[in-house]
This record gives structure tokens, C-alpha cells and sequence, in this order.
């Protein structure tokens, strides 16, 4: 498939924008393109043919993108291939995801406990007030966001 110059340079921006957090560019602009795409579902050799990416890099990239959630293999009866999409509600998922990271976070601090530095205490302690604050702000932001969600829905 032939992309049109928007879609180019949305997938692109999509790519540019996970390279930005460490997920890589090729990943971030398989992102881009399920988001958009039509059908919802694309065959690794849809990914390949439609971005320009090799099947070796596709193929890498589907793995870790599966791996965090945020792509899902499905399969259709009387078809062999495999295809992969976003999951329903994939950007909900993903911010519990980092709820699961603050937790870690805040564990982290706390383990600091026996060595924590003389210079500089605030390295740690730091980390522990902003993840202790995020975690105990979370739930009312999830459920903010849910009922924004459904109000579009609606």
C-alpha cells in the first residue's frame, strides 16, 4: 500500500515520538500505522511492504511491541497468516502500565533505606515523594480519564 503525505508524515512524527522514550523509531512508526491503518489488522508483510522496513526489523519490533501490550497477534479462521493491531482501549492499558511502574519506582526508594547518601539525600528521597505522590493521585486520575472516555463514547 502507498501511504498518502499525510499519512507519511504522521507515521513518521509517531516514530520520532517513541524514539524520544526509548522504544525506537521502527517500533513507533508500526505504532503509527496501526493507529491509522485500515483494515485495523496488518500482516507483518503489510507492515513491510506499506513502512519499508525489513521483514528482520518487523518481526523484531511486533515482538517487543507484543511483549509490552501495546500490539496484539490476531488470526482469522481459514487463514494462515498472522496479524497484529492495537488492542481495544490500548492507551488506558498502557497508563496502567506506568501505575505498575510508580509502584516500582516507590519500591526502589524504599530500598534505598540502609544506604541512603549523606550528599545529596535528595537523589533518592526525591524519588520516593514524587513516585508516593503519583501513586496516591492515580486512581482519581484513571477514573477521570474513564469518565471522559465514556462521555465520547456516549
Amino acid at each position: 500500500m502507498k501511504l498518502t503525505e499525510p499519512q507519511v508524515l504522521f507515521v513518521e512524527r509517531v516514530g520520532r515520538f517513541w524514539e524520544s522514550v526509548s522504544l525506537g523509531r521502527s517500533a513507533g512508526r508500526i505504532l503509527g500505522w496501526l493507529m491509522i491503518c485500515e483494515p485495523v489488522h496488518q500482516s507483518a508483510a503489510d507492515l513491510v511492504s506499506t513502512l519499508g522496513m525489513s521483514t528482520g526489523s518487523v518481526s523484531t519490533q511486533i515482538r517487543q511491541l507484543e511483549r509490552i501490550g501495546l500490539v496484539e497477534r490476531v488470526t482469522f479462521p481459514q487463514d494462515r497468516a498472522s496479524y497484529f493491531q492495537l488492542p481495544e482501549s490500548v492507551w488506558s492499558m498502557s497508563m496502567n502500565a506506568e501505575f505498575e511502574r510508580l509502584e516500582q519506582m516507590r519500591a526502589l526508594a524504599a530500598s534505598a533505606a540502609g544506604v541512603l547518601p549523606t550528599v545529596r539525600p535528595e537523589r533518592v528521597s526525591e524519588l520516593a515523594l514524587v513516585a508516593e505522590f503519583f501513586t496516591e493521585e492515580w486512581q482519581g486520575l484513571m477514573d477521570r480519564l474513564a469518565e471522559r472516555l465514556a462521555k465520547v463514547e456516549a
